[in-house]
């Protein structure tokens, strides 16, 4: 009785070897014909889905219209779009309401650990629940108009990470104009986060009145 052989290395029996390398070839096929993986979306302001507390507020489709229309690139070599916001009193007077109810963050260090503790929070909140929460705008991060590069390097990638529930804008202002809403603050506040979402409600009719 003749022994079978491997087609591939005439081996006398089954050939684990070829096998498994048969195996792979075909794996390899297969991934190729899938479709690629779609890009990750790009944060646009134009997807964000404000505060639920505007949604029967009749300014909402200029707020939506003017963060739309001042909408400019972060940096130079940026690719993210942000709103820009010029600074007025009522500003002032919003962002020291949300500083007395401690809803204001100050400093892009301590922004991005804050964002970064609340998303692992709601990420276990979701796994628990078995299901993912929709995403709405409870955050609003507000930038002076004079960091470098480097700063506005790292608020882009943060804005990119954070995704759908942070707004960021650029004021018109400088980091001693945000410095002068903290009490104690050591003069050179380039990076504001507003946490709750009636104050980032409140803060954003303030900047788009």
């Amino acid at each position: 009785m003749s022994t079978k052989r491997c087609e591939r290395c005439e081996k006398s029996g089954p050939c684990d070897g070829c096998r498994d390398s048969e195996l792979r070839v075909r794996i390899t096929d297969y991934a190729g014909s899938m479709p690629p993986t779609p890009p990750t979306p790009k944060w646009r302001v134009d997807d964000l889905r404000l505060p639920k507390t505007l949604d029967t507020d009749p300014r909402l489709p200029a707020l939506r219209s003017a963060l739309k229309a001042s909408a400019r690139m972060l940096w130079d070599g940026g690719v993210i779009d942000v709103p820009v916001a010029a600074w007025n009193a009522e500003v002032a007077a919003a962002l020291g309401d949300a500083e007395r109810e401690g809803h204001l963050v100050r400093g892009l260090e301590l922004v991005e650990k804050t964002l970064d503790r609340e998303a692992r929070g709601l990420a276990l909140v979701d796994a628990r629940s078995g299901t993912e929460r929709g995403s709405r705008v409870s955050r609003l991060m507000l930038l002076s108009e004079d960091g470098t590069e480097r700063f506005y390097r790292q608020a882009e990638r943060l804005i990119a990470k954070q995704g759908s529930r942070l707004l960021a804008l650029r004021l018109e202002a400088g980091s001693s104009q945000l410095a002068g809403l903290v009490p104690q603050a050591s003069g050179v506040v380039r990076a504001l986060l507003v946490e709750h979402k009636d104050s980032v409600a409140r803060v954003l009719l303030a900047l788009y009145p």
